[in-house]
């Protein structure tokens, strides 16, 4: 609906040809009332930019008359403009529907997280978990790569154009998957009776997985045998050769033999009679174990040193290995640690409910401090554009989300009573909008700097300040809608009061 001008009723009630003697009276009566206000009204507008009949309807209007938001028998029915421009419609719970005009892109939700399905240009993802996953997208090169499950975790398959990714899973019966867990290829048949890794031109074969394996390495310089429990090794012929018999209970390695470079040399000779003790040796390595994990001492003359005493309720680590990554750590754990590195610094108390954290990466500063479950504040500032961005919980009563730009200014944000979900950012993707019904009180949300919104609960009042306009209303009983010139108060939403002059929008009409 738009904001009429009642010199347009007569033209809105022209009566159509045909009909019946009682419809057309009925439209001549209206058309008398409609006539009749406008002469009382002396121009006002009859119908409101906010209508609210809640829960029954809700509509909000923008200063040309398109719709803004609009509610039926709330909270099930819900639209809302996006601030980019798009569409946002919620049959809440069950489904929702999104569009970005700029990415070209439609997404559906359903039983949200469970379905999801998303399209534009350049990807398409299907989810109904765990029952079906389809995602396809256009890489780089403009080639197509598509990955889907079925059951999950049970069927997989994927496929690419270069042909290097087509592969296909049902397991635990058979599995040819690439870049699977931290493999570049992962191979089974029968799982665990066999399985077959490859990895940085080393593959390992496995029987009755993890007990029998051995390996063919395309490298040639690489032997990986194990029949577990009874005897293993691992050698790599200049790096490290690794043995062990009853395994875990018994072993000896040589370790780091490719680290001598003049004065500086890391290599070193363990021996390992778990758990009773275990000792490292080397020209500038020296270590024990007793009781692993209890009692611990490991030193790299100049590089780091480690230290565990009754671990974990003593821990000493300090490393210098790398000149780009400095760490300095201790705890005397739950009471008090620390940890400081080039690019962190980081303490807890009572772990783990106090956490304070400073993260400096080179994008952006990261701040957090943490008083666990009740509060916690992340402070995000990043270093390409500026803008800061700020979050602030006291679970599970409040939370308050702030996006500023490289002046100060407040750009986007939201706020909310109560707030019990305990994730935010990608973690609470489509929470709100499912969900946020069954426990805000009242919420708050600066849509764009110059568009911000104060809701209670099932629109028991609503206010909504864009672009220099305002709009208000409490169920049934008035509406208001005015801008800097003035405005309209609409008592039981539909009789205008105008005061102070007028509205802006009335001196157009």
């Amino acid at each position: 609906m738009r904001p009429t001008d009642v010199n347009a009723y007569p033209r809105a009630y022209m009566l159509p040809a045909g009909g019946s003697v009682r419809a057309t009276r009925f439209r001549r009566a209206r058309l008398a009332t409609a006539m009749a206000c406008s002469a009382v009204l002396g121009g006002c507008a009859l119908m409101p930019r906010e209508l609210n009949l809640s829960p029954l309807w809700f509509h909000r209007l923008d200063e040309h008359g398109d719709p803004l938001e609009w509610d039926c028998l709330w909270p099930i029915f819900h639209y809302e403009q996006t601030p980019e421009g798009g569409d946002d419609f919620r049959i809440r719970p069950l489904y929702r529907r999104v569009t970005e005009p700029a990415k070209q892109a439609v997404e559906h939700q359903f039983l949200w997280p469970f379905g999801r399905v998303r399209t534009d240009p350049e990807e398409s993802f299907q989810r109904l978990f765990p029952l079906w996953s389809w995602h396809q997208k256009e890489t780089v090169e403009g080639e197509r790569d598509t990955d889907w499950y079925l059951l999950f975790p049970f069927i997989w398959g994927g496929s690419n154009d270069r042909g290097d990714e087509d592969y296909f899973a049902i397991l635990p019966f058979y599995a040819d998957i690439p870049q699977f867990l931290t493999y570049d290829r992962f191979r089974t048949f029968l799982f665990p009776l066999f399985v077959r890794l490859d990895k940085g031109g080393h593959r390992h074969t496995l029987l009755l997985w993890p007990l029998i394996g051995f390996s063919s390495c395309a490298e040639g310089n690489h032997q990986w045998l194990r029949f577990l429990p009874f005897y293993a090794h691992d050698i790599e012929a200049g790096r490290y050769a690794r043995h062990y018999l009853f395994w875990p209970f018994l072993s000896w390695s040589t370790e780091n033999e490719d680290t001598k470079d003049g004065d500086y040399d890391a290599s070193a000779t363990t021996f390992w009679l778990w758990p009773l003790f275990g000792v490292r040796t080397g020209r500038n390595v020296t270590g024990w174990t007793f009781l692993w994990p209890f009692f611990e001492k490991t030193t790299l003359e100049g590089r780091f040193d480690k230290l565990n005493l009754f671990w974990p309720f003593f821990h000493y680590y300090k490393s210098e290995l790398d000149a780009e990554d400095h760490v300095e750590q201790w705890w005397l754990w739950p009471l008090v640690g620390h940890a400081r590195s080039d690019d962190q610094d980081t303490w807890s108390l009572l772990w783990p409910l106090i956490y304070w954290r400073e993260y400096n990466d080179p994008d952006e500063l990261v701040r957090q401090q943490w008083v666990l479950p009740f509060f916690w504040h992340v402070n995000q500032h990043n270093k390409k554009d500026g803008c800061d961005r700020d979050f602030v919980k006291l679970w599970p009563l409040f939370h308050r989300t702030l996006e500023r730009d490289v002046d100060g200014k407040h750009l986007t944000g939201d706020w909310s009573l109560l707030s019990p979900f305990p994730w935010r950012d990608g973690n609470a993707y489509g929470v709100e909008e499912a969900y946020g019904w069954l426990w805000e009180l009242i919420a708050g949300r600066r849509r764009a700097p110059d568009d911000d919104s104060i809701d209670v609960a099932a629109r028991l009042f609503t206010l909504r300040e864009r672009k220099g306009h305002t709009t208000a209303s409490v169920p049934f009983l008035f509406s208001y809608e005015g801008d800097d010139g003035g405005g309209t108060l609409r008592l039981f939403q539909f009789l205008p009061l105008p005061f102070f002059g007028g509205s802006r929008s009335e001196g157009r009409q």
